[in-house]
């Protein structure tokens, strides 16, 4: 009863050939798509290709780095917190009377003179944290996307090969 005769051995295997060839057509995956769908959002061709957790590092990567470069330029505009202040700081100026032509611009004197360029140089000194910030999060975010893209493709080819 266990023992095949050869005829019955060669059916077994027409037909294993047949369900391989079936399985390949059906698994392959096309680098193609894998390649489009991680431009448009990275990882996406990872998850296609059935690498979850690839894909999962590679939206990782590139999250991370639209979070610091939006922090980066957010703080630039802004400028940078400091303790007991606040981000942004909003002068009030004493309103200027106006004539029937036009601003009346008052004199100063040399102490506020003096006082208004000192004020000036202090916000022109802003630290170079969102600078660092910009480049981080510009440099993270494309390396992170073009490698999401080149590894979707080249793991469909790996996977199309392996069969």
């Amino acid at each position: 009863m266990g023992i095949l005769n050869e005829e019955e051995k060669k059916r077994i295997e027409e037909e294993e050939e047949i369900r391989t060839k079936v399985r390949m057509k059906f698994e392959q995956k096309s680098s193609g798509i894998a390649g489009v769908l991680s431009s448009v959002c990275p990882g996406l061709g990872q998850i296609y290709n059935g690498q979850v957790g690839k894909a999962s590092l590679c939206m990782g990567v590139v999250l991370l780095g639209i979070l610091l470069l939006s922090a980066g330029i957010y703080f630039q505009v802004k400028g940078m917190p400091t303790k007991g202040k606040p981000v942004a700081v909003v002068e009030k100026s004493e309103p200027v009377e106006m004539t029937e032509e036009g601003v009346i611009v008052e004199e100063t004197t040399e102490e506020a003179t003096k006082e208004a360029t000192s004020s000036e140089e202090q916000k022109e000194k802003k630290p170079a944290t969102p600078m660092v910030l910009i480049i981080i999060g510009a440099i993270g975010l494309l390396w992170g996307w073009n490698y999401s893209v080149k590894d979707a493709i080249r793991s469909a080819k790996k996977i199309n090969t392996s069969y």
